[in-house]
This record gives structure tokens, sequence and C-alpha cells, in this order.
């Protein structure tokens, strides 16, 4: 019940805050984040993976400190996301490669876009759904039901439905009604996955999205979103991924995995993941 009044507290003041003066409080908390370490370890950790640095070289704290930049400004769009338009959303979100989905979903069967926590994600989502209406997101479902009815108001304003990670074979129905489903796959919050190589080392990275388009048939297309200028984003839908239906799911996994390998490593200064990711 506290965190539900935070965000409450915190979306009421994103509402009466202009949107310069939000982005310079947002931009003053990140190095205050960072100075108080506050999740910094596992971000210094995942930083210096990618990079293939060293944990105190200088470079990976200044890319946590962009880190924190870029997902508090995040942060404040999110809590503004209900008087931000449709039309609007389109404006500050440059689409790229929305062809490639929808004919993908020529096919009727649906279509899964897998993602990563890279730049305003949550937007990303949103602005396919936008173009899609039958497009659902994947959320993690909280205890405290009205903190996920705050969440899913903010989603549905733009009509992006939620689907939570406990109630995943809903995934099938939504895909035979050729609806679209995205789901973040640089983290498993589950813990189930098995490890597999991730910038050379070993991660748990989920396998759900590779297992739902062997079994579904549903193309499995990559899109990843990232901050353009201060206030505008660019946003990119890429081709099906080539799914081996010959293969088993950790061998068309690999596949899935140099693709998000390759948009974390560009825009790692917005990668936002705070956990530690890593098994060994």
């Amino acid at each position: 019940m506290l965190a539900f009044i935070g965000y409450k507290f915190i979306e009421f003041l994103a509402f009466v805050i202009p949107y310069p003066i939000a982005y310079f409080i947002a931009r003053i908390l990140a190095r205050l984040a960072v100075a108080a370490r506050i999740n910094l370890t596992p971000l210094k950790k995942n930083i210096s993976r990618v990079l293939a640095l060293k944990q105190d070289d200088p470079r990976v704290y200044k890319t946590a400190i962009m880190i924190y930049k870029n997902w508090l400004m995040n942060v404040v769009d999110f809590l503004k996301h209900k008087r931000v338009s449709r039309d609007k959303l389109k404006q500050l979100i440059e689409l790229e490669g929305m062809e490639n989905l929808k004919n993908a979903l020529k096919k009727g069967k649906g279509a899964i876009i897998f993602t990563a926590h890279i730049g305003n994600f949550e937007w990303g989502a949103c602005r396919i759904a936008v173009e899609i209406e039958n497009t659902w997101g994947m959320g993690m479902r909280r205890k405290y039901e009205p903190l996920n009815r705050f969440f899913e108001s903010k989603r549905i304003s733009k009509r992006l439905h939620t689907i939570y990670n406990n109630r995943l074979l809903n995934i099938f129905r939504i895909l035979e009604q050729n609806g679209v489903v995205a789901i973040p796959t640089d983290w498993d919050p589950t813990d189930k996955a098995d490890p597999v190589d991730f910038f050379g080392k070993k991660s748990k990275i989920p396998y759900g999205p590779i297992v739902t388009a062997l079994k579904s048939g549903a193309p499995l297309l990559p899109s990843f979103i990232y901050r353009k200028e201060k206030y505008t984003h660019h946003q990119v839908i890429g081709p099906p991924l080539a799914i081996d239906s010959s293969k088993d799911a950790s061998h068309n996994l690999d596949r899935m995995v140099e693709v998000l390998e390759a948009y974390i490593r560009k825009h790692i200064d917005q990668w936002e993941m705070f956990h530690d990711i890593w098994v060994d």
C-alpha cells in the first residue's frame, strides 16, 4: 500500500511540474542515486561485462550515471503518460519497420515481439499498440492489486493490454486472435531459465518467446527503442527471426541472444538493467 501511495504522489508531482523542470530534477536524482550506490553494484557489473571492462574503470561509472539519467527521464515520461495523446506519442517516437510487423501478421498466427530494457520500452510497446489494437505487453504482477491497476491504466490509455508472467498460457489465445505479444527477454524474473552464453558469460535468458514461436508458428520479431534527443525517441521493428523448427529451443535461442547483444552493446547507456543477471 505504501508503494501505491508513493507512486500516486510522484504521479501528481509529474503532472504539475513542466517537462523541462521534471527532466532537470530527474537528472539531479540520477547523480544522487549513483552517489548513494542504489543498485550500483549490479549495474556496474552488467556494464562491465557488456563493455569488457573492469568494474572500477571510470567509463563504467560514467555509463552508470547516463543509464540512471535516461531511466529517470523515462520514469517522468511514464508518469505523464496519460497526458500524452496517441497522436503526440506518434510524433515523439519515430517508428521504423512497422511494415515488418504488419507483413508478419498476414500469416494470421499473431506475432511475438522480443525486446530488452533499453530506453523507454513501456512507450515502445504503447507505440506498437497505437498501430495494432490487439497488442499485449508482458508485466510482473504485484501483490497489491491497486498498484497493478495503476500501471495498467497508463498502458491501456494507449490501447496496450497487460499480460502477466503467471498467465503465460493466455499468450496462445492472443496469438490465435492474430494479436501481438511483447516480451522483454534480457532478464528472467522467475529465475527458471537455463544459463546461456551472454556477452561471453553465463546468464539466464528467458526462452519462452522461442518456445512459443515454435509451438504456435507465430513470427518472432525484434523491436527496440532508444532516446534519440531530449524529448524524442527512435524505435525499430526488425524482420522476423529465422526460426528453425527442426531444432530445439536452445539452438534457436542463440539467434535471439545475438540480436539482444547487438542492441544492448550499441545502446549500453540506455540499458536499464538494475538486476544481477549472471550465474557465474
